[in-house]
């Protein structure tokens, strides 16, 4: 169980911080761009011992549904409280 909740957090993590990373592409703002695509391949690593570790199809999809919702929980965030 523990280990689904960081793939979802981590998802969650993922999605905000590719919404700034974007939003400072739009508004030219260089230092946060490189703060964003430097960070952005670290903030995957939490998950991916994990997704690389499952042998099964249905650990497979517990992982693809932790993430379903990291992300999608990442975007009414998004939506609701950054804009």
């Amino acid at each position: 169980m523990r280990k689904y909740l960081i793939i979802g957090l981590s998802a969650l993590v993922i999605e905000v911080c590719s919404t700034f990373y974007i939003r400072s592409v739009a508004e030219g703002n260089v230092p946060m761009m490189l703060l964003f695509a430097s960070i952005g391949p670290f903030l995957g690593l939490p998950f991916l011992g994990y997704m690389v570790e499952s042998k099964t199809w249905g650990e497979r999809i517990k992982q693809a549904i932790s993430l379903s919702i990291g992300y999608a929980i990442g975007v009414m965030i998004v939506v609701y409280f950054i804009k």
